[in-house]
């Protein structure tokens, strides 16, 4: 197999177990972290996917995009809420490159 489509041949292996890693929030704008609840979530949006959702966590736009993601993992097939603490920030964690919300599966 000639270089480059063996590379592109390790690379789409390597994104398909990656959802969690910077690599794919990079790739992707997100990347889905398993929080140490059952049915939680931290969901780290790059900042510029953020921007093209409107930059508002609290958007509906931006639910949307969470529960779209999630569903494609097989995650919260009944959707998902961000925690309580979301709505005043207290509990959302920022970087210079992303911003990561927490929440849960609806029941």
């Amino acid at each position: 197999m000639p270089a480059r489509p063996a590379c592109l041949v390790a690379a789409a292996l390597l994104a398909g177990c990656a959802v969690e890693s910077n690599w794919y929030l990079m790739d992707s704008g997100y990347s889905i972290n398993p929080l140490g609840e059952t049915d939680a979530y931290a969901i780290e949006v790059h900042r510029n996917q953020l921007k093209q959702l409107g930059g508002n966590v609290n958007s509906a736009e931006f639910n949307r995009f969470v529960n779209e993601r999630l569903k494609w993992h097989g995650v919260c097939l009944n959707g998902w809420q961000p925690l309580a603490c979301v709505q005043d920030g207290s509990c959302v964690q920022q970087t210079g490159r992303s911003i990561t919300v927490p929440g849960r599966c609806k029941a």
